[in-house]
């Protein structure tokens, strides 16, 4: 091959593209076209410019660039939409036209429409918007240029040198650069690469021939090493898995620590799926003394009350301030309904009104001694300014209209057990196994409405074994004959039993509900609290026991949001150094959902409707019923921005553009701007749809819209005009729904399933003229979901036998079978791949979402199985494109998992105290002494 004549300033060819689209392409064309048919002994056989490799720093790049448009001899056009809005690429199309012929145009198609029109000698401008019209419409005069259709390469992952098609693209465009033949430069270049591969051998013999001899034995011994080292080091991995599982309820900073020496020992597929499931550790917070008392406030903070009166931060455990109370002297406290008051009772009757309304830094307004007895229980009026006073014996109504100035009413208030949430009844203590209900004015006046009787359950005594639900209609009563009896208190007037609730052993001394009323708590004087489900209250059923406090539950409180679930108790007497006893009690919180403990970060409210669509930048989560746009802030917890019109009763399956600026939905299709997220825009208001969507999937290369319909065959849409959305053609036979449609990573192949439970595999290079490549006959029944792995073509397959498969769709005229689990008892109706690659999730009709190391698709491994209050059936999932949440929408509405390892890690080491060296010691014996949050 000759080379360009006239100095080495000369280039063979120029290279315009646009550096937003085909700057990788570029990069990855240019090395092929520079090394095609070169001998061994030459750096390269043509001289090819492309700016970022040729061009240094320059106050004038146009004068550089014009500069190294004079010197070569061709233009290649890299042609796609966003070459031919390029500024610079238009500039450089026309300084070629003005100074070269139009027949050293060689055009390189990447992306976009590119078609001729034979009749009128020219490109067809209405269909054409991959080249700059106003450059090149008048320049061919009816000659057909020269172009080669890139589109298939869209990474510089694909290109293999072995490739046919690559050497037949890189051989059209050598051609007329080297002036020979096409079929002479291939032979060119395939003996060129003989000869360079025989010389290659040759050389590797001879150096293989003498390092084997030498390295041989020293090899051996050290694979051997390092093989036994990791064996080892994994096995001491699983083994402290093994512990933390065991200790994670009793001593669960411990085991966060001895999980993150178990990762950083060996990454395992033990230590991985315990990392993921970590969540549902309960959060530990020390107290000084006995902790009596918990309560959460409506803006969030948290009170405890022991030896001291502190406000926490929940969510980081972190102290925000210590009230100025007197040590040992708090016995209760309590929240306004707005949060901005906090009561605090005494031992010696007095109440103190605090200003919390910026936690850390809170102001006494002022006290009041109402009572000489100690306060059991404070008690704020929703709807007047009046605070209800509970002592051992007695009780007061406090008039708090001027906090600075409280002072007794001259109401009959004779104090209250617990008061329902609306300050329409409260109850009070009774005799011989008694309790009565009272109606309570905004006045404070109470009037007798009924009598709770049984003489199974004592009379109240701690005050925090009864409560009312949310909605004031039920009373929940706790005894020490070890049950909870739930009482239908609408009429007061004749309250009835609606259920016992039995199981914890020594007494209740603790009950509470959630907010939304549909869970209650019930902590024991053997430390054990057991959850509710109270949906129905007369037929409660069981949840999760919560166990690891050593001593009595003093209180219980779930949070506003219902996530979690506070408990103080006096976990235990240790001796203290001066001879005396000191309390080391302590505050857990349990993560929970419902009444289940759950690992799951967030639960969005409503009803689910289909698979959650994350944005590409992972920003926004579109999801739920009505459709709802939530933004995933550094937060843990999502927030709703808004919500977009939803045609369908069952809701809607939508899908971002690949930018991110539109959500597409329904048929015929519908689209939203969402660039401005807090006001979407309907881009096609005209639009009557006639049908929603089951399935929608967007092309991650181009502007193509998958949609699958329970009616009708799967659809391709072209959505390059946002708001006039195309039909391109139809997938015959496909029947695909929920998670039914699956792109592969170049957006070149679809795979749809089938009514008959089978998998096409469809070649949608063309969108307007897609061709069915292969089948895939699955042999565990009906496929109900389908996901493509992130790079390359594995296809995960879930059928109706529960079954997951991997298969290799590389040439999908002949997919290939890697490798099989049936964990999932039922269908699979949902799959996902994490961005890495080598973590999967599947969820099923029993309800089960399981993790997968998917790394050897040959052999899955099941990782962990994800609690999230309850089960979810037939759920679908989504991985949010950065790797940090996954997703599941099933009927119970949609949750929110965080599987970012690093910072599941960074989480572990925040939510614990450094191990300690006898704890080291005993875990980890033999090694010295490594704190891995150090």
């Amino acid at each position: 091959m000759g080379r360009s004549q006239g100095g080495d300033d000369l280039h063979d060819a120029f290279i315009s593209y646009s550096h937003a689209w085909d700057k990788a392409v570029a990069v990855a064309f240019q090395a092929e076209l520079q090394g095609f048919a070169r001998p061994w002994y030459r750096p390269r056989s043509l001289r090819i410019f492309r700016d970022e490799t040729n061009l240094g720093a320059s106050p004038d790049l146009w004068r550089e660039i014009e500069a190294a448009l004079s010197r070569s001899r061709w233009l290649v056009l890299m042609a796609s939409p966003r070459a031919a809005d390029s500024m610079w690429v238009r500039k450089e199309i026309r300084w070629w036209l003005k100074h070269r012929s139009r027949d050293t145009i060689l055009i390189a198609w990447t992306d976009g429409e590119l078609v001729w029109d034979a009749s009128s000698g020219t490109f067809d401008w209405s269909a054409t918007n991959a080249l700059p019209r106003e450059e090149l419409a008048a320049v061919f005069d009816g000659r057909q240029p020269r172009w080669v259709d890139l589109r298939w390469l869209r990474s510089p992952g694909q290109v293999d040198g072995a490739d046919p098609r690559l050497l037949e693209c890189v051989a059209e465009f050598v051609a007329p650069l080297a002036g020979k033949s096409k079929d002479e430069l291939i032979g060119d270049h395939i003996r060129q690469h003989r000869r360079t591969v025989r010389l290659v051998r040759m050389v590797i013999a001879a150096l293989t021939s003498l390092l084997v001899i030498a390295a041989a034995g020293g090899i051996t011994a050290y694979v051997q090493r390092n093989t036994a080292r990791e064996q080892t080091l994994a096995a001491q991995s699983r083994q402290l898995v093994a512990e933390a599982s065991s200790i994670q309820d009793s001593q669960p900073e411990l085991a966060r620590q001895l999980l993150v020496q178990a990762h950083r020992m060996s990454p395992t597929g033990q230590a991985q799926g315990a990392l993921l499931a970590s969540t549902s550790m309960a959060r530990v917070i020390h107290t000084d003394g006995d902790s009596r008392a918990v309560s959460y406030s409506s803006r969030g903070a948290m009170v405890v009350t022991d030896d001291a009166v502190r406000l926490y931060d929940p969510a980081t455990m972190a102290v925000l301030s210590t009230l100025p109370v007197p040590k040992k002297h708090a016995t209760t406290a309590a929240f306004s309904p707005d949060g901005g008051l906090l009561a605090v009772g005494s031992r010696r009757g007095h109440t103190h009104l605090f200003d919390v309304a910026a936690p850390r830094s809170p102001r006494l307004l002022g006290s009041l001694q109402a009572t000489t007895e100690s306060i059991e229980g404070l008690f704020f009026h929703p709807r007047s300014p009046l605070l209800l006073v509970d002592a051992d014996t007695c009780g007061a109504a406090l008039d708090i209209r001027d906090p600075a100035r409280p002072r007794v009413t001259d109401s009959d208030f004779d104090g209250a057990a617990a008061i329902s949430p609306d300050a329409r009844l409260i109850v009070t203590d009774g005799q011989d196994d008694t309790a009565h209900l009272w109606t309570l004015s905004d006045s404070g006046r109470l009037t007798r409405a009924g009598t709770v009787e049984t003489p199974a359950i004592p009379p109240l005594g701690s005050r925090r074994n009864v409560t009312f639900s949310p909605d004031g209609h039920i009373l929940a009563y706790g005894g020490d004959d070890n049950r909870v009896r739930l009482w239908d208190v609408a009429n007061p007037g004749k309250p009835a039993v609606l259920a016992d609730l039995n199981g914890q052993n020594l007494g209740i001394d603790a009950v509470a509900f959630s907010g939304q009323g549909t869970a209650l708590a019930t902590g024991a004087e053997d430390g054990s609290i057991h959850l509710w489900d109270v949906s129905d209250p007369m037929r409660p059923k069981p949840g999760s026991q919560l166990t690891g406090h050593t001593s009595r539950v003093n209180d219980l409180a779930f949070s506003p949001d219902g996530r979690s679930l506070a408990s103080a108790s006096a976990d235990g007497a240790p001796l203290a150094t001066d001879g005396t006893d000191s309390l080391n009690s302590t505050v857990r919180l349990w993560p929970v959902s419902g009444a289940s403990r759950s690992s799951a970060v967030a639960t969005l409210s409503g009803p689910g409707s289909g698979p959650p669509a994350f944005s590409p930048d992972s920003t926004l989560m579109a999801a739920g019923m009505p459709t709802t746009l939530w933004a995933l802030d550094d937060q843990d917890a999502p927030r709703k921005v808004s919500t977009l019109q939803t045609f369908n009763v069952g809701g809607q399956v939508v899908a971002f553009s690949a930018d991110g600026a539109t959500i597409a939905s329904g048929v015929p299709v519908v689209t939203w701007d969402v660039s401005n997220p807090a006001r979407p825009r309907s881009l096609t208001p005209t639009v009557k749809r006639s049908g929603g969507a089951e399935a929608v999937s967007f092309s991650p290369t181009r502007p193509v819209l998958a949609i699958g319909d329970f009616s009708e065959p799967v659809q391709l849409w072209n959505i390059s005009r946002r708001d006039r959305p195309a039909r391109l053609s139809e997938l015959r036979g496909s029947d695909a729904d929920g998670q039914g449609l699956a792109f592969s990573s170049d957006g070149h192949v679809l795979a749809t399933v089938t009514d008959s439970g089978t998998v096409q595999l469809w070649d949608v290079t063309s969108p307007s003229k897609p061709s069915l490549r292969g089948v895939i006959k699955p042999t565990g029944g009906r496929v109900g979901a389908l996901a493509f792995s992130p790079r390359g073509r594995t296809l995960l397959v879930g059928d109706s036998m529960g079954s997951v498969t991997a298969w290799d769709a590389s040439d999908p005229r002949h997919p290939v079978r890697r490798g099989s689990s049936g964990r999932h008892t039922g269908s699979v109706e949902g799959l996902a791949y994490h961005r890495d690659g080598s973590l999967a999730a599947s969820a099923g009709e029993d309800g089960a979402i399981r993790l997968w190391d998917v790394g050897n698709s040959a052999r899955p491994l099941e990782l962990t199985l994800l609690s999230g209050g309850g089960r979810f059936p037939s759920a679908t999932l989504s991985f949010s494109p950065d790797g940090r949440f996954l997703a599941a929408d099933s009927e119970g509405g949609v949750q929110l998992w965080d599987v970012d390892r690093t910072r599941i890690l960074q989480r572990l080491c925040r939510d614990s105290a450094p191990i300690t060296p006898s704890q080291w010691a005993q875990y980890l014996p033999g090694l010295d002494y490594d704190p891995p949050c150090a």
